[in-house]
């Protein structure tokens, strides 16, 4: 059986999850799919029966969805939990928590769950919005991963991350998990000091202390995000979107509000962002980067930050 008749398998067994009476004791492959209205920030982004995730457990159907993804709790030990609670966090209002001491001791800030109350409300928006089905798959541990990799690479489900460098939301994503993880990290008892900020170092963050001059103090901010916007801006025909953290804008400045607009028209700035130092030096690095300049020149091209700190860009 090839992997496309799998797939077409795992989509006819499809099965809200409200409606699941068994789960099956087997090892083998599982599909979520999105069975809401609309779908938390990605609204219309992703379509109602679209599987959103799938993963594989060597052990039984049962004990990974029931008794991990879908059990409060366990988002410490659930990549869907963390994900979805993610794109819950902020209109829901939940609170990330660390997910034990432990990983602090060992400098691992990644791993986050949430309170009492959040985790329950993760399992009700589960409940009421995802279904799912299973292919049993009795193999060895390896032939049930390279049939996972193989579907995942076919399908390109918005929740996975790990195998999925085609999913066009995994940057979003990791950031939103991110965030999680440092509200997770502020919740600690641990003292900033021994945090080890390496783990929270990525690509799209900026760690250096807030000692900087107040001209260009962001411009090491945006360089460091100048790969990702040079990739959405080259998308920009259609609204293209980066997550990035409060973390680190408040670790370089403290502003109420980082929230800007910018525009350019042929390569140009088109509005007025005198009063804006974020925007600025965004503009800065921007009009100081060729292949950036590049595009810019090609249009009118407008990028907003809202105050959830999440980057639109757009060619008008």
């Amino acid at each position: 059986m090839n992997t496309k008749q799998i797939i077409n398998i795992l989509k006819n067994r499809e099965v809200a999850f409200k409606e699941t009476n068994t789960f099956s004791q087997q090892a083998g492959i599982y599909a979520l799919f999105f069975i809401g209205n609309s779908f938390p920030l990605l609204g219309n982004s992703v379509k109602k029966h679209q599987i959103i995730y799938i993963g594989k457990t060597e052990s039984s159907q049962e004990k990974r969805d029931a008794n991990t993804h879908f059990a409060s709790g366990k988002t410490g030990s659930s990549t869907v939990r963390k994900s979805i609670g993610s794109l819950l966090c902020t209109q829901t209002k939940l609170v990330p928590i660390p997910r034990n001491s432990s990983d602090y001791k060992r400098g691992k800030m990644s791993h986050f769950k949430f309170d009492k109350i959040s985790e329950q409300k993760v399992t009700k928006w589960m409940e009421n919005n995802l279904a799912l089905s299973f292919f049993e798959y009795p193999k060895s541990n390896n032939e049930i991963e390279d049939l996972e990799t193989k579907i995942i690479l076919a399908l390109k489900p918005i929740l996975n991350i790990s195998k999925n460098l085609d999913n066009p939301f995994k940057n979003k994503l990791q950031q939103l998990r991110k965030n999680c993880a440092q509200e997770a990290a502020k919740q600690s008892k641990v003292s900033k000091t021994n945090i080890s900020t390496k783990a929270f170092t990525t690509p799209t963050q900026n760690n250096k202390p807030n000692n900087q001059k107040s001209k260009g103090k962001y411009i090491d901010l945006w360089s460091k995000e100048k790969n990702d916007i040079l990739a959405l801006l080259k998308k920009a025909t259609s609204p293209q979107t980066l997550q990035l953290s409060a973390e680190q804008f408040r670790v370089v400045g403290n502003r109420k509000n980082y929230s800007f607009n910018l525009e350019f028209n042929k390569g140009k700035v088109d509005n007025n962002i005198s009063g804006n130092a974020v925007a600025r030096d965004l503009a800065t690095v921007l009009t100081n980067t060729n292949e950036i300049v590049l595009i810019l020149q090609n249009g009118h091209y407008k990028l907003n930050m809202d105050k959830q700190y999440c980057l639109t860009l757009r060619k008008k």
